[in-house]
């Protein structure tokens, strides 16, 4: 995993589920977590930007590299 890279959540399917992250670094209070800036699942025809979530990396499947 690494900065810029597209992330789901993998806490209910082991694919990757739900909203889209952009992990935009490490969380360094923490090894092996990441700061996420999460998007909200789909509104109408947008997407819009839900807040910054520090998640641990085992909890994230990589959708898209960047």
């Amino acid at each position: 995993m690494k900065v810029g890279d597209l992330v789901q959540s993998n806490i209910f399917d082991k694919k990757g589920s739900g909203a889209y992250g952009l992990v935009v670094g490490p969380y360094e209070i923490m090894p092996g977590y990441w700061s996420v800036q999460w998007c909200s699942d789909e509104w109408e025809l947008t997407y819009g930007i839900v807040g910054m979530y520090e998640v641990s990396e085992k909890d994230l499947i990589v959708a898209s590299e960047a």
